[in-house]
């Protein structure tokens, strides 16, 4: 058979290929919507317009939520310490620790401040007689009162015990000061748990204050036990109320400002018992005399240089992983 003449088909015009195109065929294309296209840029050019403009998100939105300024995050959120963003950066807390140490430094040498901080050297009083109470309950004795109130023989406070291990318990008021510093040094690291700390604070002093000082009032020491009493309810009362009321940032400031008074204090009360042990001021009887009686061959000045050793050993270890772990992370930043 004689073959056929070649037939030249008509070109075709190559397809360009879409998203829902293959093989040659064409997929029909879903029709955009009008009204939410203008809908997102509007949203769009609202969000760049206005920093502050409101959005609520929904779970169809792929709109980025606005940034809000850290003041206007503050007064929204009230006192919602997520909100604060400047708190959480460790150079801010340290700082502030940093300038309440200075200023309490600078304080106590000015005259007359001694009155106006009463209620801090009572605070610090009833931390060191806890002290002396929990170690004594918890090594098995009895606690008969407790007073936090000058009983006008150089005393601060008081608390008399029967049984337990009084090597311990002797100890546990300066030791346990210090110690107590330092936890609140800590703690105040953590400024979102700052109001929790304050009412944690209030109701142990006022659960201590009903079990050690109440039975106080059938003792010989009746008028100092009542001016306890309403010290330790008083103040126990004023940390639960500060720890209801105050925002976060200014409760973190009230632990950190406790937590440096307490610390500086222990230093202090404890310095002040060098002279005394070594007979060139005041008189009568105290921790380091007691201990003196109760271990041979011991002056109350031993005792005394072995507690201000072990406190400043606690405060150093203390701040170095604390404060000045905020100086190792800043220069790592730096260094990367």
């Amino acid at each position: 058979m004689p073959a056929k003449p070649f037939e030249e088909k008509p070109e075709e015009k190559p397809q360009k290929k879409t998203s829902g195109q293959a093989f040659g065929f064409k997929k029909p294309q879903p029709k955009l919507k009008v009204s939410e296209t203008v809908e997102e840029k509007l949203a769009r050019l609202e969000n760049e317009v206005s920093v502050n403009a409101k959005v609520t998100d929904s779970p169809k939105s792929s709109l980025p939520s606005p940034v809000v300024p850290a003041k206007a995050s503050a007064l929204i959120a009230g006192d919602s310490i997520s909100q604060l963003s400047f708190m959480h950066d460790p150079r801010w807390n340290m700082s502030v620790f940093w300038m309440l140490v200075f200023f309490s430094v600078f304080l106590s040498n000015v005259p007359g401040i001694h009155f106006l901080m009463t209620p801090v050297s009572q605070f610090v009083t009833m931390v060191h007689e806890m002290g002396h109470a929990i170690v004594t309950i918890l090594t098995g004795g009895h606690v008969n009162f407790m007073t936090v109130v000058s009983d006008g023989q150089g005393h601060a406070g008081l608390t008399g015990s029967s049984g337990g291990w009084a090597f311990l318990s002797a100890q546990a008021g300066y030791i346990g000061t210090t110690l107590f510093g330092c936890l609140l040094i800590y703690l105040g690291q953590y400024p979102r748990y700052s109001k929790l700390i304050l009412s944690g604070l209030g109701v142990a002093m006022i659960v201590a204050s009903l079990i050690f000082m109440v039975p106080g009032l059938l003792s010989a020491h009746f008028f100092q036990s009542i001016g306890s009493l309403v010290w330790g309810l008083g103040m126990g009362a004023f940390c639960v109320y500060l720890g209801k009321k105050l925002q976060a940032a200014w409760a973190n400031l009230v632990v950190l400002f406790l937590a440096v008074q307490t610390a500086l204090s222990s230093l202090a009360l404890t310095w002040s018992l060098f002279p005394h042990s070594l007979g060139l001021a005041g008189g009568g009887y105290s921790d380091a005399t007691l201990m003196a009686k109760m271990i041979p061959f011991t002056l109350p000045v031993f005792w005394v240089l072995i507690w201000i050793a072990i406190s400043v050993t606690m405060l150093f270890f203390t701040l170095k992983h604390t404060y000045g772990a905020a100086f190792m992370k800043k220069r790592i930043k730096k260094k990367l």
